[in-house]
């Protein structure tokens, strides 16, 4: 079209010099009285101009009519006519480019724009189209679609190549109805007290009622705040309702609740949440289910905090800033011990396993469990793998044990694979993450499993149901609980005292001499395993470090740096391979230097592996840190692995994590 406008213009441009050209030659003429009759010349030059001018007008208007008329042609022959009346119906615009992206038709659906836009590069009018060309080698392709807002309407634009043809399906009130889908999609959540029935048995007096009515209260209060469907479905608990929109708002506000509840003590008693919310599935029964599965990965972590359960999605947490509390009692302690019992008296045979590295706790516990199913089933065993077996750890059980009682209570990975079966039950200790299970092969074909660990619940588990699991947060080490189930077991343990000083030597170390993570029912077992004839000195002889290990231990801790108050990072030499024990060692060390909060140790564990070994005094959840760098552990001892980046990489993910959630992970007291 505009090359056609262009050879009319020129063609206008030539006679209008022509007819220049001749009325000057006649001025000149009249001038100098060359022809008698000056005025009938004018009069005959100007008609014959006018005439011309006619002929030449009407020529043109021809020429861009038919010119027009064949675009038109040319653009129904891309679509036909009657694909033409589809698309109008279908609110689907159609334009076409030249072969220089200009505009040269559109139809019915932009007439509006016709006038605006016809002749003028497509690119230069919605620049956002840009993103149809190919940007290896600047064509356009047809691999994909974009989105562009014109005069107020989205629409989804495709590209058809051969044919410069841009298609734009108006999606509007489709993308309307979509986002309103969204906004009011159905939201499931559980809000409970936790320790609500302690509480409540030491509000017996006027105040500590107001308490527990101020609690309810403010829940209630924060449910109308944003518009949530709320029904009280035991003393301690809440059932909610809400849409997207609103649930979204809540992450925003990041259950703000948790805090202001926290505000509320009694007797030295602070009170938190846990919340459970699912969302992202029409079906509410699913929904619900998985709220409820979400508030257990809150309890099980803790408490105080918000556990996430997006619907195909993995967790995510909010909160967690108090340590775990107890939440233990004889009753408790006596079920969980008689459950066992009985899952392991209708078992084929059991196999028991820790973790990679495994270190004193993970061996300890495992050696308490092979005791207690002794009393019930012949058939026990450990999963031990030496290569996969920290080295102070190796050598206590080497210097307790005789090679044919090490080869009568263990299991190598291969042994351990050919015995489980069907009517087998394999019993986690101190890990219940597949990731770092001793042997995942042994995990894969078990049918029946049990757990204890003391290790906060992550996003990680194991992806059968358990038949049995006792995950305790508050508990200092997998060998306290596994004490706690001999105390309470129905039929008398019969343990010698080299289990149980490896077992006491598993508390000393996760514990670092009772320092850490230690309240009574540490103490109650460690009187225990003392009753069972544990050998303080020789489980502080496991515990104690070489000569070289000292060194290296000052090494490390020389090499430190305070990206914020309280809190160091201190790296080992890029070329040392250190061992994941010695980095927990620095960290604990570290952390009973008086100021320090938290401390956070990274260095090489093999030729491709980095790792940090994270230790807190209870002011800094750094589980919650290292959970960021897909990590884990509990709330004052926590660990992160990274493959293939070095100590400096590894450092400053640290810091950007520390920069972006070191507030969110200290505790109330701290703040």
């Amino acid at each position: 079209m505009q090359k056609v406008i262009k050879r009319q213009m020129i063609k206008v441009l030539i006679i209008f010099f022509l007819q220049f050209v001749i009325a000057s030659a006649v001025y000149v003429a009249i001038a100098l009285n060359l022809f008698e009759y000056h005025l009938e010349l004018l009069i005959g030059v100007m008609a014959s101009f006018i005439v011309i001018d006619v002929l030449l007008f009407w020529s043109m208007l021809t020429n861009i009519s038919k010119s027009k008329y064949k675009t038109d042609l040319r653009a129904l022959d891309i679509v036909g006519e009657d694909i033409q009346e589809a698309y109008i119906f279908g609110k689907i615009g159609l334009i076409v480019t030249d072969e220089n992206s200009n505009i040269i038709w559109v139809n019915d659906q932009f007439a509006a724009l016709e006038s605006t836009i016809m002749d003028i590069n497509i690119f230069e009018w919605r620049e956002e189209l840009k993103a149809l060309k190919d940007l290896d080698g600047g064509q356009l392709t047809e691999n994909h679609t974009i989105r562009v807002e014109i005069e107020g309407k989205l629409y989804e634009v495709k590209l058809l190549k051969e044919a410069n043809l841009f298609i734009f399906k108006d999606i509007t009130e489709y993308n309307a109805v979509v986002r309103y889908s969204k906004e009011h999609a159905p939201v499931i959540g559980i809000i409970s007290i936790d320790n609500f029935s302690d509480f409540e048995s030491m509000a017996v007096d006027r105040d500590g009622n107001d308490i527990i009515f101020n609690i309810n209260q403010m829940i209630t209060d924060y449910a109308r705040k944003f518009n949530l469907l709320i029904k009280k479905i035991k003393n301690d608990s809440y059932f909610v309702v809400c849409d997207q929109k609103a649930y979204e708002q809540l992450i925003k506000d990041r259950f703000s609740i948790m805090n202001k509840v926290k505000k509320q003590s009694f007797a030295d008693a602070i009170v938190t949440l846990s919340i459970g919310f699912s969302n992202g599935f029409d079906d509410v029964v699913k929904l619900s289910e998985m709220a409820s599965d979400a508030l257990d990965v809150a309890l099980s972590r803790g408490g105080d905090q918000a556990v996430l359960s997006p619907y195909g999605g993995n967790f995510t947490f909010i909160g967690g800033s108090s340590e775990a509390k107890t939440n233990k009692s004889r009753v408790k302690a006596r079920f969980l011990s008689s459950s066992l019992a009985s899952l392991i008296q209708s078992a084929k045979n059991i196999v028991i396993m820790g973790h990679i590295d495994a270190d004193l706790d993970a061996i300890g516990s495992a050696l308490g469990l092979y005791a207690f199913a002794k009393m019930f089933k012949n058939d026990v065993h450990i999963v031990y793998d030496e290569k996969l077996v920290e080295t102070k750890t190796k050598k206590a059980f080497k210097d307790l044990f005789t090679k044919e009682e090490m080869q009568e209570m263990t299991y190598t990975v291969k042994q351990a694979n050919y015995h489980i079966g069907n009517n087998s039950l394999l019993i986690l200790t101190d890990v219940h993450r597949p990731s770092i299970v001793m042997a995942s092969s042994v995990l894969d074909k078990a049918e029946r499993v049990a757990i204890i660990d003391h290790h906060r619940r992550g996003e990680e588990y194991v992806d059968i149901p358990p038949v049995f699991f006792q995950i305790e947060p508050s508990a200092s080490s997998a060998s306290e609980l596994v004490t706690e189930i001999i105390k309470y077991s129905p039929k008398h343990v019969d343990m010698d005292e080299r289990k149980a000083t490896f077992m006491l030597a598993g508390i000393l170390l996760d514990t670092n001499y009772y320092r850490q993570k230690t309240g009574a029912t540490t103490y109650d077992a460690s009187l225990v395993l003392k009753d069972y004839g544990a050998d303080n000195s020789k489980a502080d002889y496991f515990l104690k470090e070489e000569y070289e290990e000292y060194a290296l231990k000052n090494k490390i801790l020389s090499n430190s740096i305070t990206p914020s108050y309280g809190v160091i990072i201190a790296m080992a030499e890029q070329n040392d391979i250190i061992s994941k024990t010695m980095l927990a060692i620095v960290a604990s060390e570290a952390i009973q230097i008086k100021g320090i909060n938290a401390c956070f140790v990274i260095g090489r564990t093999s030729v491709k592996e980095t790792a940090i070994s994270a230790r807190s005094d209870g002011t800094i959840n750094v589980q919650m840190l290292m959970e960021k760098l897909n990590g884990g552990g509990h709330f004052t001892a926590a660990a992160a692995q990274f493959t293939d980046q070095s100590i400096n990489e590894v450092c400053n993910l640290l810091q950007n994590n520390l920069e972006m959630y070191l507030n969110d992970a200290r505790t109330q007291q701290q703040q």
